[in-house]
């Protein structure tokens, strides 16, 4: 997952666990402050009541026989009995039927039982009060609220969408130059420096590293040139200065021919191991150019009659079924180096009096294929993946298991 998915992930967790308390704190405040207004309201009426039995004492019997205001709220009074504390005023909610005569649905009341004074005498005051109304009203502006703080969600995530979209572009931008680069060789220009603080930074750093990286590449390519070239010059001496003495063997005793014989093999090997190191520092800095129309089947003809002498020694049956047509686009030298190398190694390790085979044919794709077959011990299922290292034989890679 992006991170910025993951931002917005969590920050929409977050902002729905607030939707939710923020929803739950919602209610109980305003169910909290429905109740004190209607609380409120009935001992407003209490008063009301209270200054109307003390201006108009006899309006008492008129009161206890209306008994209210309208079908929302309603007034019982009776003789006191000492039920509650005089001049207390206690507030609780009710379920209770208004007019039982006509309905048996139960609606929901807040009813404060009080006492009031008529002629110093004291009697039990119970105000009703519709809670039905109030709650449709808390309901409404609850839902309203809601509503509004989800919508507010939405357009945060949208926002918190396209706002790190922005800001991490440059983040990605970064990743998708790394990714393009597979060698030291294709570091190109530095990342650029974002005003965001911390992908700048990451930037800087990767820059730093990056251009240690080409530096010790460079030193490592120049080292390996010239160590190739200085090393080739000696080399050379040696294997002249070798063959002079091996041309002169009548006056030297076979030891001393057999001691020759082992410094002009590994001279030879050397020499060949500087060219290998010459010839990957050229294919690794791109050195060659690639845009030669080769045909496979000119060059394993080359190939075979560079090698015919190796293949005469070992008494080999070549049998050849290349395709004249099959053309590839890249450098010639490299190859008929890597061709030369393939038919080698199968003179190689074949049998004497084997049979090679050398074939240059498309598939059933259409693609180029170059096959080259031999009747001998072959490669190891297990070190099938190490064939393109470099500089490692059979039996090295053998002895490393």
């Amino acid at each position: 997952m992006k991170l910025n998915n993951k931002i917005l992930l969590s920050n929409s967790v977050l902002s729905l666990f607030m939707l939710i308390v923020t929803g739950f704190g919602m209610f109980y405040v305003v169910s909290s402050t429905i109740y004190d207004e209607l609380d409120y309201h009935l001992m407003q009426h209490k008063a009301d009541i209270q200054n109307q039995l003390t201006r108009e004492p006899e309006s008492l019997g008129e009161l206890q026989e209306v008994g209210g205001w309208g079908s929302n709220e309603w007034a019982e009074i009776t003789n006191y009995t000492g039920a509650i504390p005089r001049y207390s005023n206690n507030f609780s909610t009710i379920d209770t039927i208004r007019y039982a005569d006509s309905s048996h649905l139960t609606e929901s009341f807040r009813k404060l039982e009080t006492t009031v004074i008529v002629n110093g005498n004291h009697y039990l005051l119970k105000v009703y009060e519709e809670v039905a109304a109030w709650d449709k009203i808390s309901m409404k502006v609850l839902i309203s609220v809601l509503a509004a703080l989800f919508i507010w969600v939405i357009l945060l995530y949208v926002v918190n969408q396209y706002a790190f979209g922005r800001i991490l572009a440059p983040f990605y931008d970064t990743i998708e130059r790394l990714e393009k680069i597979s060698s030291p060789t294709e570091v190109g220009e530095p990342l650029p420096e974002p005003n965001t603080y911390e992908i700048r930074v990451l930037n800087t750093a990767i820059n730093s590293m990056l251009s240690q990286i080409k530096s010790s590449f460079e030193d490592q390519k120049t080292f390996i040139q010239n160590a190739s070239h200085e090393l080739l010059t000696p080399l050379s001496i040696i294997r002249q200065k070798t063959e002079k003495l091996l041309s002169n063997s009548d006056d030297l005793s076979r030891s001393t021919i057999e001691r020759l014989n082992e410094i002009q093999q590994t001279t030879v090997r050397l020499t060949r191991l500087s060219n290998a190191l010459l010839l990957i520092s050229r294919v690794e800095n791109k050195q060659f150019e690639m845009e030669d129309e080769v045909y496979i089947s000119e060059i394993a003809e080359q190939a075979l009659n560079e090698l015919r002498d190796f293949i005469e020694i070992k008494n080999l049956k070549v049998e050849k079924d290349l395709f004249p047509k099959i053309k590839l686009t890249g450098n010639r030298e490299l190859i008929h180096s890597a061709i030369y190398n393939i038919i080698q190694n199968a003179i190689k390790f074949s049998p004497k009096g084997g049979k090679i085979l050398v074939s240059a044919k498309h598939n059933d794709s259409a693609q180029a294929l170059f096959l080259v077959s031999d009747e001998g011990p072959g490669i190891p299922q297990e070190l099938i993946e190490k064939v393109f290292d470099r500089f490692e034989k059979r039996d090295q890679l053998l002895n490393k298991k």
